[in-house]
């Protein structure tokens, strides 16, 4: 069987905790060829530590430069074929790499194929599935949303990185840029099969919703130039409008149960994408007050 070596990039920030986990969940794959790369985003925490003491792990320290240029040094480090990219504090399901590389094998023209995942949420010790059928269309897809929803169950193949990079000046939703610049121009698949859990908790980046929002639509507006249709035009929109509803919704509830503060920069994004729900919250707030 053909097995071509796939490069497992891991950009660790103050996650160092993590990784032993990350590392059992690349092990026990039943694939034959797979490198382990972790770039240290200049960490304060064990990373060094626990990185460059574990035999078959290759480690490379930078200065603090954000996630998209610790995906990039990893790239520029690795010597694969596909490539993976796996945060600190997610780990890979059983045969993921496997999974992925079976339907790149199949077809040669695929940029990248991904899968489905499970979030598991850690407070509130709950495991959600998030698995979508897409099988055609990929790029009219994300423009409505980022259906494939973490970044490790994507497999690329090494040459994009010949032509394409993450956007460092991107602080998130750097993945769903790349998804929209990649799907743009190549062919990609999509499938069923469950690839990587993705472990939610109070350190990530995604609970700033007003950020979030904010960098989503930013990435969303820069495909204005490249829609070719009437119909791109209105997935454009719609996903505007989805992820304005999305945000603002998860937003409104954090704030009644007040898992999220109530600071002007929340409010104003509130008051600026959602009035309604912004005045609902200002009047409940009064009431309970």
């Amino acid at each position: 069987m053909n097995s071509p070596l796939v490069s497992v990039i891991i950009p660790c920030y103050n996650h160092g905790a993590y990784l032993q986990e990350a590392f059992e969940s690349i092990w026990s794959q039943n694939y034959p060829s797979i490198e382990i790369i972790v770039v240290d985003d200049g960490s304060a925490d064990n990373t060094r530590e626990v990185a460059a003491s574990t035999k078959g792990v290759k480690y490379i320290y930078q200065k603090n430069a954000g996630l998209s240029a610790a995906r990039n040094t990893g790239v520029e480090h690795s010597e694969g074929e596909l490539l993976v990219f796996l945060d600190a504090d997610d780990w890979l399901l059983p045969d993921a790499i496997n999974l992925n590389v079976h339907y790149l094998l199949q077809n040669e023209k695929l940029a990248f194929v991904s899968g489905g995942h499970d979030k598991v949420f850690v407070d509130e010790g709950i495991v959600k599935e998030e698995i979508c059928e897409v099988p055609s269309e990929h790029y009219f897809h994300l423009l409505q949303g980022n259906y494939i929803g973490m970044h490790a169950t994507v497999m690329y193949r090494r040459w994009l990185f010949d032509e394409f990079a993450y956007d460092t000046s991107l602080k998130a939703c750097e993945d769903y840029d790349l998804y929209l610049r990649i799907t743009r121009k190549y062919p990609v698949l999509h499938h069923t099969g469950k690839v990587a859990a993705y472990r939610l908790h109070t350190s990530n980046m995604s609970g700033n919703i007003p950020f979030m929002l904010a960098t989503v639509l930013q990435v969303l507006d820069r495909q204005q130039k490249s829609i070719q249709s009437a119909v791109e035009q209105a997935a454009f929109k719609r996903g505007h409008s989805i992820w304005i509803n999305y945000y603002c919704g998860e937003l409104y509830k954090k704030l009644l149960t007040k898992k999220a503060t109530a600071t002007p920069g929340a409010l104003s994004t509130l008051v600026k994408y959602k009035p309604v729900l912004g005045l609902k919250y200002m009047l409940k707030s009064l009431v309970h007050a």
